[in-house]
């Protein structure tokens, strides 16, 4: 049952990543942890998620801004590591706790946007890369990302910030979302907190998220992006509140 619930979540989280190129994280988490456990959950959807945005960077590798892609992981490789490293120490409570505010903070702001301008998508011609924020950002998005395998609206934000639209929001999106998780994931290994019980989900996942992704890409054309998203965030929020209230009644009760 519980390989049966886990791959349909990855699907579902899967096509959402292929839709629009972010989320998948931000889906799966909530849905598994209470399958699996939060620090198990964080861990295998790290190394999942490298395989759907390797996807998503070969479909748009020609929308790649090179400069931002530098600027950001210049701080966020290292960033991601000692995020890693945290994670093995800290409370699994405290994770769910920071991935829950984290998430309800993100999708209500998107929601409030949603509603005040519900037919108005920003574009921005041109490209600005070079903003110091961007470095900050990295820095951030890497610590988060080690910490909860769920850091991507920082990335989305900057993206938006920097004129980065559609395929080229994707890819950079992608392209720096395979890179940090690449860096993170041989420390699973050498300290030993890969779950190898689970080895069975996380081999038939594969297959999986390479249905559900070329699923999203084909999707993508045909749904509004915002009007999708309103779906997800809606179901993030109940998500996001579950996750705060079970940490603090866990944390208080220790």
């Amino acid at each position: 049952m519980i390989v049966y619930l886990s791959l349909i979540a990855i699907f579902f989280s899967s096509m959402v990543y292929g839709i629009i190129g972010f989320g998948d994280a931000l889906v799966l988490i909530p849905i598994i942890t209470p399958i699996i456990g939060i620090k198990n959950a964080v861990i295998l959807v790290n190394i999942w998620g490298t395989f759907p945005a390797l996807l998503n960077f070969i479909k748009y590798r020609k929308f790649l801004d090179k400069g931002y892609f530098l600027r950001f992981l210049s701080l966020g490789i290292p960033a991601t590591i000692l995020g890693t490293y945290i994670i093995i120490c800290i409370r699994v409570e405290w994770i769910e706790l920071i991935m829950g505010f984290f998430i309800l903070i993100y999708s209500s702001l998107k929601l409030i946007n949603y509603y005040k301008n519900p037919e108005i998508i920003e574009i921005k011609n041109e490209l600005n890369s070079t903003q110091p924020l961007v470095f900050l950002g990295g820095l951030s998005y890497g610590l988060l990302t080690g910490l909860i395998s769920a850091a991507g609206p920082i990335n989305v934000a900057l993206l938006e910030k920097t004129g980065h639209y559609r395929e080229s929001f994707i890819e950079n999106f992608a392209a720096i979302g395979t890179m940090l998780s690449i860096s993170r994931i041989p420390f699973y290994f050498i300290e030993n907190i890969f779950p190898f019980d689970l080895f069975l989900v996380f081999l038939l996942a594969f297959p999986i998220i390479f249905l559900g992704t070329k699923l999203g890409h084909l999707i993508t054309p045909k749904i509004p992006v915002k009007k999708f998203q309103i779906i997800i965030f809606c179901f993030l929020i109940g998500i996001s509140l579950r996750s705060i209230i079970s940490s603090i009644l866990s944390l208080v009760s220790l």
